[in-house]
């Protein structure tokens, strides 16, 4: 039986031939044998009650809660072999100390990904940021989506020492949906996560180290029946049924050893020293305690490390290990992993007896994986050698900040949780890495006086660039220019000084391909913030070719000539970049959750520009991944013009403010002077569209340093375009609102003819509906029709109606007499379409759902009555009220009549 476990295995099969292959290779730091489910051990005897009982399919939760070497991993891996074959999705997680959150929710990803789950061209941020880690959320949604049921296995939960780890698997507990089944071994039960909660409700099941233990007939078979009675009474007595110690016992038998009649209450000291152990020779014992410094292992590191030619052929033939050598990957022999209980004694007791041996061990495991590339693991091996120092020379010789771009921000994070606060304080290009990671992580403050502090100690000198400074000298550059982009100041006196820097140091012949790349990135980027688009391509053509192969210079580039294209009003080529851009973030999400959220705020930015029907994502909740965790300039003006128009589409003015303080609030509390006036100037405009002129005004006189004059609105040398045309259209709108209509007259010329001198099609086109409405309010209709018959003509090559679309009070009287006049069909067309999009944006203002009609109306399509109930924690009953209200609000009578209804309104993502 597997309750509903057991899926349509051909079906399964099609979809997993269907599945693209996760790019593994891309992902050097990942560790494939810690998605593995573990191979049938050695011996293995079959328990089909066992098996039966701890079948995860059974509940929500089951947990194997038992000390060490009782089985818990064999009878759980047995578990999920029999589900796999059965066609049920399985995905397996080993984890360890070192999983920290933005570790251990990329293994989950990696491990669903491998069990069949689609992440690739599917990944849905619907619930991106719900939970502890973003990534958790779109895992949980796929999963919700696919229909059927999926198990994760947790091996060995107890070794998560991080909270905020614990509280992933939590959440998984807590929010996934019904076919969603965990399982989870552990020495003992975490104190963070509520298990007793879900035994309460009957949704749990705990099989203990009584229910694993051996029986007397399970023994007898154990050994192959070829026990006597006595023999069988002294196993029972000297193992008391525990797994690893019937393993060991049989493997003595087998060896031809006497028999002991000690007592096994030291766990694992009397039974590896006494019984393991037992007969080895002194150097094969030392090979063992060696072994146990390894966490993974393979022929070659061995050798390199133990400097032998046979390492792993004298550990396969060791029979002793028998059992307790475990082969990580199935498809890749040549991987293993010494059992964990044997490992650990054999690291303690070469730390206890030769400590010298035990460091200098680690430091040639360092070494070898150093030059295998796999920096982080290096590092960590450096650490437990005692020599912190070394960590830091690797990651020094790695590149030090210069990971960032070949490896990603999840891989500088890690390799910095190595570096000691001594460490960083005496090495300067370290502490700049320190730099990168608090930056980029939201804690922008931090990183500013660090990097003040470190350029006050080490600082740069024309001597210094032309001696070994020059590495420093070149990462200092490049963290300048990252802090500058996240934190605002890529424009003015310091983004040209950033600028020159920049270009003297690629007139130098000493760069590298990949540092030069890196600084062409950031020219470019400075040059894409002052709307000087040409040379923006340039560079960006530039670093394209010198980063060629490089997934994130490729991402940043996608989103970067799309935000150009869009900004250009070339919809089509923007959407495209875009589109490449996110299925990049999607395929490697696992590097940046920022990322991914950056991409699907370009795309939705576009979307709102044509008034196309919004995703179902809601943008609000994916806002908070990057207030979070920090973003670029332009992906953080992305999300606040998206969240804040998305809500005044809607007719909720208030929500609209809510959220631009929301915005206002993080901007403020990090220092970023850009988006502060962004920001400023987007809440200002919620303000007049609220009808809440006197406070829009005090608003302009505060304290966020917002221009007094035309010039100092549309200034592009202080300024960045986003951030230009933000304040210039609120300071127009405000204006208008009070009625200066010759200063709203003076602002609008000169913005439009920037407009035009930049190729910013965009603000062109904003500025132009604004221009509309002025003149309408002036009493000047035949100006006020020149301008819509400009915007009209721009609308042909440039389908952006969300400008007019936001001022349809004022505008839809004009364009209606206008398509009346049938003066040009082309420009009728157009306006008709524009007429229909305010319709439609009426339709959504006047409608007016809870919350949790909301919640229903997103679950309907697809679903029965007993599946929402089941997801959103209701009655049958419960739904089919809030249906009822639906059907009522949306003037339908069908669920099939409420989903169409509600994705012509732009309440469902979808089919546009």
């Amino acid at each position: 039986m597997r309750g509903n476990g057991t899926a349509d295995k051909g079906s399964e099969a099609a979809q997993d031939t269907r599945q693209p292959q996760f790019a593994a290779s891309e992902f050097a730091w990942l560790s494939r044998q810690k998605i593995t489910i573990p191979e049938r051990v050695e011996g293995y005897v079959h328990r089909a009650e066992l098996v039966e009982r701890a079948m995860p399919t059974n509940r929500r939760l089951t947990v194997l809660n038992a000390a060490g070497g009782f089985g818990k991993t064999t009878l759980l891996a047995e578990c999920c072999r029999s589900l796999r074959q059965d066609g049920v999705a399985t995905a397996w997680i080993s984890v360890d100390e070192h999983d920290e959150p933005e570790v251990l929710d990329t293994y989950i990803a990696f491990a669903s990904h491998d069990a069949g789950l689609s992440l690739l061209d599917r990944a849905n941020l619907a619930e991106a940021d719900t939970g502890p880690a973003s990534r958790i959320g779109v895992i949980v949604g796929e999963i919700e989506r696919s229909g059927r049921p999926f198990v994760i296995a947790f091996d060995e939960l107890e070794r998560l020492t991080n909270p905020a780890s614990l509280s992933l698997v939590g959440f998984m507990l807590q929010r996934g949906p019904s076919n969603l089944h965990v399982a989870i071994t552990c020495r003992e039960i975490p104190d963070g996560l509520n298990v007793a909660g879900a035994l309460l409700e009957g949704r749990a099941a705990v099989v203990t180290a009584e229910d694993l233990r051996f029986s007397k007939p399970e023994v007898a078979r154990y050994f192959g029946l070829r026990l006597s009675r006595s023999e069988l009474a002294s196993a029972m007595d000297q193992t008391a049924g525990w797994p690893v110690a019937l393993c060991i016992s049989r493997n003595g038998m087998q060896r031809g050893l006497a028999k002991d009649t000690g007592d096994v209450r030291d766990v694992v000291k009397n039974w590896v020293e006494s019984r393991l152990f037992a007969g080895l020779r002194g150097d094969d014992r030392d090979f063992l305690l060696d072994i146990g410094l390894f966490d993974w292992m393979d022929a070659e590191l061995l050798d390199d490390v133990l400097q032998r030619t046979d390492s792993m052929h004298r550990l396969n033939s060791m029979r002793v290990l028998s059992g307790l050598l475990r082969r990580g990957d199935a498809s890749e022999t040549g991987n293993w992993r010494l059992h964990p209980l044997v490992k650990v004694h054999c690291a303690e007791q070469r730390f206890l007896e030769t400590p010298g041996r035990f460091r200098a061990t680690h430091r040639r495991i360092a070494a070898a994986l150093e030059r295998r590339g796999d920096t982080v693991s290096a590092m960590r091996h450096a650490v437990e050698a005692g020599d912190p120092a070394l960590a830091g020379e690797i990651l020094e010789r790695a590149g030090a900040v210069r990971l960032w771009i070949p490896q990603g921000l999840l891989r500088l994070q890690a390799a910095d949780k190595w570096l000691s606060e001594t460490v960083v304080a005496s090495r300067p290009r370290l502490a700049l890495v320190r730099c990168v990671v608090l930056g980029l992580s939201g804690r922008l403050d931090e990183a500013r006086r660090l990097f003040a502090q470190t350029a006050m100690t080490h600082p740069i000198s024309n001597e210094v660039t032309q001696g070994d400074g020059f590495e420093y000298a070149v990462d200092d550059c490049l963290v300048r220019g990252a802090l500058a982009l996240y934190g605002g100041g890529l424009i003015g006196s310091n983004g040209r000084t950033l600028a020159n820097d920049f270009a003297g140091f690629l007139g130098s012949n000493r760069l590298d391909p990949l540092t030069r790349g890196q600084l062409e990135y950031g020219l470019c980027v400075v040059y894409q913030l002052r709307a000087e688009f040409d040379l923006a391509l340039e560079r960006l053509a530039d670093s394209r070719r010198l980063l060629a192969g490089r997934h994130y210079i490729l991402l940043h580039a996608e989103l970067l000539e799309g935000q150009v294209a869009m900004a250009r009003g070339l919809s089509k080529a923007a959407d495209a970049h875009y589109l490449r851009g996110q299925r990049i973030a999607r395929k490697r999400f696992m590097l940046d959750p920022v990322l991914v959220a950056s991409a699907e705020f370009m795309r939705q930015e576009l979307a709102r520009e044509c008034d196309r029907v919004p995703s179902a994502v809601d943008p609000r909740r994916v806002s908070r991944t990057l207030i979070r965790n920090g973003a670029s300039l332009s992906a953080m003006a992305a999300a606040g013009s998206v969240v804040v128009d998305r809500r005044l589409r809607e007719g909720q003015t208030d929500r609209a403010l809510t959220a631009a303080d929301e915005f206002l609030d993080y901007a403020r509390g990090a220092g970023l002077a850009s988006l502060i006036r962004h920001f400023a100037a987007l809440r200002i405009s919620v303000l007049v569209a609220a009808g809440r002129i006197g406070d829009a005004m005090r608003a302009w006189q505060g304290t966020d340093h917002l221009p007094a004059d035309t010039k100092g609105c549309i200034d592009l040398e202080h300024q960045g375009w986003r951030e230009m045309e933000a304040i210039s259209l609120a300071r127009l709108r405000c204006l208008i609102e009070v009625e200066r209509f010759e200063e709203g007259r003076d602002l609008s010329r000169q913005l439009r003819a920037l407009a035009v001198e930049r190729g910013l099609r965009r603000t062109l086109m904003r500025a132009l509906a604004l221009s509309i409405v002025l003149e309408q309010r002036a009493g000047e209709p035949e100006a006020a029709s020149a301008h819509l018959q400009e915007y009209l003509g721009l609308f042909v090559e440039t389908p952006y109606a969300w400008p007019l679309v936001r001022e349809r009070t004022v505008c839809a009287a004009l364009l209606g007499r206008f398509v009346e006049s049938n003066v040009d069909a082309t420009r009728d067309r157009v306006a008709s379409l524009l007429l229909t999009s305010m319709g439609r944006a009426d339709d959504v203002a006047e409608l007016i759902l809870s919350g949790r009609e909301r919640q229903v109306l997103l679950l309907l399509d697809g679903r029965r009555d007993k599946e929402i109930a089941a997801n959103l924690g209701l009655t049958v009953y419960g739904v089919r009220h809030h249906l009822r209200k639906l059907f009522t609000k949306l003037g339908v009578a069908k669920r099939t009549e409420a989903v169409a209804r509600a994705r012509e309104l732009g309440l469902l993502g979808g089919r546009s």
